[in-house]
């Protein structure tokens, strides 16, 4: 049965992965962490139960929704670490200036519009 493999498996620490089609299959499709149903041939009731349905039937659809999302996750995290660092060099430059000199080598505006430039384009690489 899916259920008890799936259950077994989590209680191990394992991060369980089920494709299922049937009425049958739901319990194992819900308790997964991720779902897989059948588009074409699925029932309603494992549909329901999926995380994620496969409308053309094909498992080769899970090595391509596993690619994309990887690679998502990825940009993000490029998008991210250059954010924070370029936040993290604006601030630095701020501080010093403000200790140092006592004045702040860049204004309001000038920090504003650093922050819409690195974060149109860096967005925009997303």
């Amino acid at each position: 049965d899916k259920y008890c493999l799936v259950t077994g498996f989590m209680e191990r620490g394992q991060v369980v992965v089920v494709t299922g089609d049937g009425t049958n299959d739901a319990p194992a499709l819900k308790k997964a962490d991720v779902g897989f149903a059948m588009g074409l041939a699925g029932t309603e009731v494992a549909k329901e139960a999926a995380d994620i349905i496969l409308l053309d039937d094909n498992f080769s659809s899970i090595v391509t929704a596993i690619k994309w999302g990887r690679n998502v996750f990825d940009s993000i995290r490029k998008f991210l670490q250059f954010q924070l660092t370029v936040n993290v060099v604006a601030v630095f430059m701020a501080f010093i200036g403000a200790v140092l000199i006592e004045q702040s080598p860049l204004s309001a505006v000038q920090l504003l519009w650093v922050n819409l430039i690195m974060g149109t384009f860096a967005s925009l690489a997303l």
